[in-house]
């Protein structure tokens, strides 16, 4: 094709990121091609963007540093990996191994990160730490806060390994007055999650479905490839482009078919996840209007296609609102503080279920619990009813 002689100029379609530019320019150098070379940058497939992207085609000399730092990238893990092998596996053959030891930029630190981390697993050494928890009264209202360790609290990896002083200082604080330092209510909102990208969706197979990594990739080839349903599946970006919001109502109008109750949709609503600046080589993986029967999927492949379009479909819903209270308690040297939430829109998540909350985040969402949390003011002075010793064990880092 670069050598015909009707063809009068190459249009370079490659990937918009520097190992797309370096991919189509070694096999335009390998032919040896001397035409003129136009540059489009396509990162979004839908056809108005795709259209836009060829009306605005650019003059790939402009694009020569983007080649030149993937060449350079390619050259050096090829030399480092050369050398780096052979430096291991010379003297580990002198030793008597048999076999190669290979070692690369990144594969060898990401096998760095499994062994320490398997070891830490393996050679986990159980051991007791210590929190604690405060009982306040108020009149005939019982408040039960946690412990904030201060400055001079003897932590060990940020943990209390000292029983003695734990006891010690709760028996010290038993009956001592306290003071609300501060109290207050505010009204939050959580946006909904943004759409999924390859690898927070494998994530979140595997731990919904126990689903490995490779598993959801095959699929997403399958639902793409096959079904024509889903947009590219590898992408490492979780954000859409502009063009992709105006044509949201005609794949909000298919998903019709797969979710057929009454739900909560404003196709005008649009949430963070639209914004073309953030985009990078490829869009978040959403569905398109091309909606499978999903009856006809296997149940693998339903579940992946379900959760992308449940992703997709929030970002139309309205955000969860709710109230959070908050109370922070001195009581001697030691800090104490309790928070509780009230939902009051649960918006997205009546649709989606909630998100996981960030491990360690203590929060009671418990109505009964944020309305005597509203109750108390700040300045007030409280009872120190008891401080209660709690004995924990620690768990290997996970795998």
């Amino acid at each position: 094709l670069i050598r015909r002689g009707d063809v009068t100029e190459i249009v370079h379609a490659g990937d918009p990121d520097d190992e797309g530019q370096l991919l189509v320019d070694e096999v335009l150098e390998y032919a040896g091609n001397t035409k003129p070379v136009k540059r489009v940058l396509i990162n979004d497939n839908t056809l108005p963007a795709v259209k836009k992207a060829l009306a605005n085609l650019k003059d790939n000399r402009d694009f020569k540093g983007l080649y030149l730092k993937a060449l350079a990238r390619s050259v050096a893990d090829a030399v480092y990996g050369f050398s780096m092998t052979r430096a291991y596996t010379i003297p580990a053959k002198a030793r008597g191994y048999q076999g190669v030891l290979s070692v690369g930029r990144v594969q060898t630190p990401v096998l760095g990160l499994i062994v320490n981390r398997t070891r830490a697993n393996q050679n986990h050494k159980s051991s007791f730490y210590y929190t604690m928890t405060g009982v306040f009264q108020r009149g005939a209202d019982v408040i039960r806060a946690n412990w904030k360790p201060g400055e001079f609290a003897p932590l060990t990896d940020r943990k209390l390994l000292d029983k003695a002083w734990a006891d010690g200082t709760a028996a010290s604080l038993a009956g001592k007055p306290a003071t609300v330092e501060a109290a207050a209510t505010d009204d939050k909102k959580t946006a909904a999650p943004l759409p999924f990208n390859l690898v927070r969706l494998q994530q979140y197979m595997n731990k919904k479905f126990k689903m490995t990594a490779q598993k959801t990739l095959d699929i997403t080839q399958q639902l793409r490839e096959k079904y024509k349903a889903i947009t590219y599946n590898r992408s490492d970006c979780s954000y859409l482009s502009d063009e992709q919001f105006s044509e949201a109502p005609q794949v909000i109008d298919a998903l019709k078919s797969v979710f057929p109750q009454s739900l909560d949709i404003d196709s005008s609503r649009k949430s963070k996840a639209f914004n073309s600046a953030k985009v990078t080589a490829h869009t978040a993986i959403i569905p398109t209007a091309s909606v499978p029967d999903v009856n006809a999927l296997s149940t693998d492949e339903r579940n992946v296609y379900l959760a992308i379009a449940q992703h997709y479909l929030v970002q139309f819903m309205p955000e969860k609102a709710y109230q959070e209270v908050s109370v922070a308690i001195q009581c001697g040297d030691e800090s104490f503080y309790a928070r509780a939430r009230k939902t009051t829109d649960s918006g997205f998540e009546a649709f989606l279920g909630a998100e996981t909350t960030d491990e360690g985040e203590s929060e009671d969402n418990d109505d009964s619990a944020f309305e005597l949390l509203c109750k108390i003011r700040t300045g007030e002075t409280l009872t120190t009813k008891e401080v209660i010793v709690n004995e924990k064990k620690t768990t290997p880092p996970p795998l």
